[in-house]
């Protein structure tokens, strides 16, 4: 017997098992691409929510560093001075405090900055904790100028490694809440930031997590940046000396070249300048706060050096010899110590009656500007990095501005010949002239 032969799939079989073997791929791959699309999608997501996050805290940052050095009296109150920085806002109404200690841990007031208020990805404040020696003049006296450093540590992980020890403030982005966090606006218990009894929701540590050796929720800190987990979630942003400080001399310089324009306008009458014209500027200073020229210092007149700040010559600030009386100095200025960090260089041809001592040329010249001829230079010398020996009475200038300004050309005191910064770094020296 003929054994028995299998019967071929007919066209239309084949057509339908293809149609299946089709459907199939098209399913696995669709559910493929769902499964790449939703994951995608859901970095993206995460992405995006961390640039909201940065953008956030870059903005306070900013912020605050505006703020800080466009203080001016009476706006700010009878003792502002550029470098303060806001309290931070403990009660929750977007305003700083009034006081706060050293190391101060709130929310960013973000009502006294006048932005809008700062969230993070999960809808919470931003967080803020400032650093004694930048706190008002009513908490904290001591001199704000290019010198003055932070005091805030900040670890990186653990305490083996220290991201720095003298950030001026730190911003943080608390995230959702973790473990036995409370953010209650109605409850009250005892906080472990504070060590008092207060609403949750006013309490840092239940915002802000430790690990590694640093605790976020703790006054003062040390604080600490870590990989986010199940029991830490925050992000951070330093404000450091290097960001501040360029931003406060930038307005100071301007402030202070105002000032100098406005003596000059305002003893025009009364004051025939070495050069035959009207008007002149004050005789520099040496060491003592006044200028090195009569009545102040007889036969000293220089012409490079510090503001006279403490009295000037040939007219004081404040005098009024021409009917509009000559501007007198912020006295932050005073206060401060910017006289000590600031140098001041005025032309021959625009110094009042005396004889210049140290004058070289009858102008000023600054190589690398379009305009280079000067009548005033105000050499800023950005902030203080590092621990270079900036000694606050110096010996002599020679020694005292070499810790100050980068290039010698404009640290030598030799001559009336100045160049532009030759860095580019953003804490550079700056020179800020007239005209």
């Amino acid at each position: 017997m003929r054994p028995r032969r299998s019967r071929p799939s007919s066209p239309s079989n084949q057509r339908g098992q293809a149609l299946i073997l089709t459907a199939l791929l098209i399913i696995v791959g669709f559910g493929a691409l769902l499964f790449n699309s939703t994951s995608l999608f859901s970095n993206s997501s995460a992405d995006q929510q961390t640039e909201n996050v940065e953008i956030e805290l870059t903005t306070v940052r900013d912020a605050l560093i505006g703020w800080s050095a466009s203080r001016t009296p009476p706006v700010g109150g009878a003792n502002a001075r550029p470098g303060d920085l806001p309290c931070p806002d403990m009660n929750n109404d977007g305003f700083e405090d009034g006081s706060c200690v050293a190391g101060a841990i709130g929310r960013i007031p973000w009502k006294t900055l006048n932005v809008p208020e700062p969230k993070d990805s999960s809808a919470e404040t931003l967080w803020y904790a400032i650093a004694g020696p930048f706190r008002n003049y009513n908490m904290n006296s001591a001199p704000i100028n290019s010198d003055t450093l932070g005091d805030l540590t900040l670890y990186l992980g653990s305490t083996a490694t220290t991201l720095t020890s003298q950030a001026i403030a730190i911003i943080f982005a608390p995230g959702a809440s973790l473990g036995t966090q409370n953010r209650s606006t109605t409850t009250t218990a005892l906080c472990a930031t504070t060590g008092t009894t207060i609403t949750r929701n006013l309490c840092a540590a239940n915002y802000l997590e430790a690990t590694g050796g640093g605790n976020n929720a703790q006054i003062g800190g040390p604080f600490i940046q870590a990989q986010s987990s199940g029991t830490f979630n925050d992000r951070l942003l330093v404000i450091s000396n290097a960001e501040l400080m360029p931003v406060v001399e930038q307005r100071v310089a301007r402030e202070l070249r105002t000032i100098l324009q406005n003596y000059k306008a305002n003893t025009a009458c009364a004051c025939t300048n070495l050069g035959g014209t009207a008007g002149c500027y004050p005789w520099a200073d040496l060491s003592n706060g006044t200028s090195d020229a009569p009545p102040y210092d007889i036969g000293q007149g220089r012409n490079r050096g510090r503001i006279p700040a403490l009295g000037a010559s040939p007219y004081n600030w404040g005098a009024n010899p021409c009917g509009t009386a000559v501007p007198t100095l912020p006295t932050w200025f005073v206060d401060s110590d910017w006289r000590l960090v600031v140098y001041y260089s005025a032309a021959r041809n625009f110094l009042g009656p005396g004889s210049c001592t140290t004058c070289v040329d009858s102008m000023l010249t600054v190589t690398g500007d379009v305009v280079p001829t000067k009548e005033v230079v105000i050499l800023m010398p950005g902030p203080l990095l590092g621990v270079p020996p900036r000694a606050p009475v110096p010996l002599d200038d020679s020694t005292y501005w070499q810790y100050y300004f980068e290039d010698p050309a404009n640290r030598d005191f030799a001559n009336d010949i100045y160049v532009t910064p030759t860095s580019t770094a953003y804490t550079r020296d700056r020179i800020v002239a007239i005209p």
